[in-house]
């Protein structure tokens, strides 16, 4: 479901209904981040993804944030679309991870969950569980607030930068407070910027003219084939006298080297 300012008044009431759900796999998430507690939380995304088989590939469809494939070995990897603004692709870390990792923690509780087989409520419930690791205990709020600016969006743009979160992921946690304080004027001021877009250009000056950092809403454009060329040279290692897996690490390589050339960073 494409959120809207008509139904973010539903996605918030959603979100009360799969708080808990959510909470307690954020505790599970949380034993597995110990080890890199002192990296930033974008980084400790990361890491979880790499021990998936991470492959990034920069995908000319800014509609396609990311996925998780079944590769023939039977392992779920994640692919996430690097042509997407760099804090898009934090976010859609967060939401790959959750469906990465919800059957695994479902083994570990006996009563378990019931897994939605409803996509547009297993979507919000990643795309909830992805915003609440990006912002935590909600001082969004109380950040927002400390802006002094008058400029709506010059106080988004400084959330986005703080946050490394994408305007829309900002405006529904924003939103959200709001209605907990019971801030009716920054519910009303939300909903009536929620559907408006600025372009890229627009974001860019926007981020340069208050000393921002714009690498965050550039893509990065990065390619990771890894996950595949890795266990294609095991394969060449084990019978280098079979040419059909040398074979695939050239067209595998002939990709790599195909997307680097298309999205070469200017």
């Amino acid at each position: 479901m494409r959120i809207t300012s008509e139904n973010l008044d539903e996605t918030i009431e959603r979100n009360a209904q799969i708080c808990k759900e959510v909470d307690d796999h954020i505790a599970f998430i949380e034993k597995r981040l110990i080890k890199w507690r002192s990296f930033p939380i974008e980084q400790q995304a990361f890491e979880i993804l790499k021990e998936h088989q991470l492959i990034e590939i920069p995908i000319p469809d800014l509609n396609w944030g990311g996925a998780i494939r079944k590769f023939p070995n039977g392992h779920n990897v994640p692919i996430i679309n690097t042509a997407q603004p760099r804090v898009y692709q934090y976010f859609i870390y967060w939401h790959e991870i959750y469906h990465l990792t919800e059957s695994e923690e479902l083994k570990l509780h006996e009563s378990g969950y019931n897994i939605s087989v409803e996509f547009d409520l297993t979507e919000r419930k990643a795309d909830y569980f992805a915003s609440q690791m990006i912002f935590g205990n909600g001082d969004l709020y109380d950040y927002f607030h400390s802006l002094e600016y008058e400029d709506f969006f010059v106080k988004i743009a400084h959330s986005m930068k703080s946050y490394k979160a994408p305007y829309k992921a900002v405006l529904i946690q924003l939103y959200q407070l709001a209605k907990k304080n019971q801030n009716q004027a920054l519910q009303g001021e939300v909903k009536a910027n929620f559907d408006k877009h600025l372009t890229t250009q627009e974001w860019e000056s926007l981020f340069q003219e208050y000393s921002l950092d714009d690498s965050l809403i550039k893509p990065s454009f990065v390619t990771n084939l890894n996950a595949i060329k890795r266990p294609i040279k095991e394969e060449i290692k084990l019978h280098s006298d079979v040419p059909l897996f040398a074979d695939n690490l050239r067209i595998v390589e002939g990709w790599e080297k195909e997307f680097k050339q298309d999205f070469k960073k200017t």
